[in-house]
């Protein structure tokens, strides 16, 4: 059940990446940097939106409670107007976010572009005052309005696609017998990444045009107005009434944990070859089998039933770790990597590393916060994710520096990183540092 799942997981990191690469060139993210300052902040944020739900809706589907026609009609629409109120608000922190992190950064620095991007029924390459559309309103009213509005609508039309599907294939799942548990989770994080991606991109592309007129402003009200209708309904549904208010620390504590994940990814993607591909597959297929466990562990606990958790996790490294090998394999063969012949040995033994913490983190944290009275299905998974992406890349780095790859850049400023580290974890230490105290 849970290999066929994970190559659709490996699929969807690969289609994901790419589809990054090609979004960080298109015209409207290099004229509004807050917009590709967003990516990662709001995928992180609603991966874990629907990772939870699947989860939660997993766990219901294995006690019963989606066996009645009424029952399941409203934990169904109670669970996605729930995620509707979250990945609203969440988008809504998070474009938040990116735009004052886009001002402080951007200290008037200008893009030249072959074709600007023009407002319908404006001339050509000028506003009123004879600049150019976009470049007048940037940094203002506007631009703050087009990056909340779009993160806002990219998580809902995101949310309620991916949402609909996770209960559907949980409702199926109950139906023949198959256990949501090893299916659910690492669907919603593999589909979640990439259907946000297209409809931001799709949706970033249509609003510039419209940008400087009252469209996002009405946009921007009836988005709020959608919150409020859909924080009546959840109030008013039993089943879901408790979670509005619980879970929101995780979600934001993942947020802060995975700027580390920046920093490591800044300091080494253009340092060492193939890092940000082998780096993104490792953390996001790692993370995928991982999430299978803590739903399974959740979905014990709840029951009552009886987990063989040293088997489960067992059998889900001798799943994932063959995965992984034959796609550096794949990485290596078709020239993306090029690496020497003693990054594979270090290569290897740094995913069988990252593989069984994976495994020991699912298992003692759903266990301790379950301890601690708290649902694994509303606060494990975020804090999870967060923390093995953290250890995915410096396990890297760090096979990296043991193999001795040469790095891409052979010289490094003095006065920024000084010499790189054989130890990849000290190295990413001073880069932290470094970060910040300037």
């Amino acid at each position: 059940q849970t290999l066929p799942v994970l190559l659709f997981a490996l699929a969807g990191a690969i289609l994901a990446g790419e589809l990054l690469q090609r979004l960080q060139s298109w015209r409207v993210f290099i004229r509004i940097e807050e917009l590709f300052i967003l990516v990662p902040i709001l995928l992180n944020l609603k991966g874990n939106l629907e990772m939870n739900l699947a989860a939660r809706f997993s766990t219901s589907a294995n006690i019963g409670e989606l066996d009645l026609r009424l029952t399941r009609r409203s934990l169904v629409l109670g669970n996605l107007a729930l995620l509707q109120v979250q990945a609203l608000l969440v988008s809504f922190v998070s474009g938040l976010l990116a735009f004052i992190l886009g001002m402080a950064s951007r200290k008037g620095v200008h893009h030249a572009l072959q074709h600007p991007i023009y407002k319908p029924g404006m001339v050509p390459g000028t506003a009123a005052g004879g600049a150019d559309v976009t470049e007048a309103l940037r940094g203002g009213y506007f631009e703050a309005l087009l990056v909340l509005c779009v993160s806002m609508l990219a998580a809902g039309f995101s949310s309620g696609i991916c949402g609909s599907f996770m209960c559907s294939t949980v409702i199926m799942c109950r139906r023949f017998r198959v256990n949501p548990d090893n299916i659910a989770t690492p669907l919603a994080a593999a589909l979640g990444d990439l259907v946000t991606l297209v409809i931001l991109g799709v949706l970033s592309s249509l609003f510039i045009l419209f940008m400087g007129t009252i469209v996002s402003s009405l946009v921007f009200l009836a988005l709020l107005g959608a919150i409020a209708a859909n924080i009546v309904f959840v109030f008013r549904n039993a089943y879901v009434q408790e979670l509005l208010t619980m879970g929101w620390g995780p979600l934001f504590a993942a947020m802060a944990i995975s700027s580390a994940t920046g920093v490591i990814l800044e300091t080494y993607v253009n340092r060492y070859p193939g890092f940000a591909l082998l780096g993104q597959v490792m953390t996001a297929i790692s993370g995928a089998s991982g999430s299978i466990f803590v739903s399974r562990i959740s979905t014990a606990l709840h029951t009552g039933r009886r987990e063989h958790y040293s088997f489960t996790a067992a059998m889900l490294i001798v799943v994932t770790y063959p995965i992984l090998l034959a796609f550096f394999g794949f990485v290596w063969a078709t020239g993306q990597a090029d690496v020497s012949a003693g990054f594979f040995p270090a290569y290897a033994v740094a995913t069988a590393i990252q593989l069984v913490l994976t495994m020991l983190v699912a298992h003692q944290g759903s266990l301790l916060l379950w301890k601690l009275d708290y649902d694994p299905d509303v606060y494990a998974l975020p804090l999870f994710s967060a923390a093995m992406d953290v250890s995915g890349q410096l396990l890297l780095v760090a096979a990296y520096a043991f193999s001795g790859t040469k790095t891409l850049e052979t010289a490094v400023d003095d006065s920024q990183a000084g010499e790189v580290a054989a130890d990849g974890v000290v190295a990413v230490v001073e880069a932290l540092r470094r970060r910040w105290t300037g």
